[in-house]
């Protein structure tokens, strides 16, 4: 997944990404840390999206 994927997902906008980061909008997008920035974001959501989907699973036992 890149960035682009993601905010298109998300609905988010480079000044939403800031904002997680406590930045300002203008800090970030003159950042020369924004790729790690975005990099970031990205494995954040995908570790968050990884537990939810473990934490979802319906074992057999629980409705038993």
């Amino acid at each position: 997944m890149d960035i682009k994927q993601l905010k298109k997902e998300l609905g988010l906008k480079d000044k939403d990404i800031a904002e997680f980061f406590g930045l300002k909008h203008r800090s970030y997008s003159e950042s020369s840390a924004k790729k790690r920035y975005e990099q970031a974001f990205i494995n954040i959501y995908e570790f968050l999206k990884g537990r939810g989907e473990k934490n979802n699973k319906i074992t057999p036992t629980e409705f038993d």
